[in-house]
């Protein structure tokens, strides 16, 4: 007999567990994984739903969203920029001229049209 499949969990259900990994992350003042989750969030609710979240989890730890709304100056929620490159030459990659030399140059092309 074949065991029957797991059902999957409805979405009150996933939204309870994404709520309750974002408490837990905020307990565990872990930045990454709240700004992970946030997004998320966002992504699935919408921005309008964050202001209720952020409430709702106001009021569940203040002391917890107190630490996150004062870290602004500590970590950015945005990576920051990469620097950008010289205005110096390019050094040619020999891997790179290697990798080129399989593709067929425009004559080939030409002759393959």
């Amino acid at each position: 007999m074949t065991p029957r499949p797991v059902p999957t969990p409805s979405p009150q259900a996933r939204r309870q567990a994404h709520l309750g990994a974002l408490r837990e992350a905020l307990a565990q003042r872990d930045p990454l994984a709240v700004e992970r989750l946030l997004g998320q969030w966002v992504h699935r609710h919408g921005h309008p739903a964050l202001e209720a979240l952020l409430l709702d989890l106001q009021q569940a730890d203040s002391a917890a969203m107190a630490w996150w709304q004062g870290r602004d100056g500590e970590a950015p929620m945005v990576p920051a920029a990469a620097p950008q490159p010289s205005p110096a030459a390019p050094q040619a990659n020999p891997e790179l001229a290697r990798l080129r030399s399989w593709l067929p140059d425009r004559v080939e092309r030409r002759r393959a049209a």
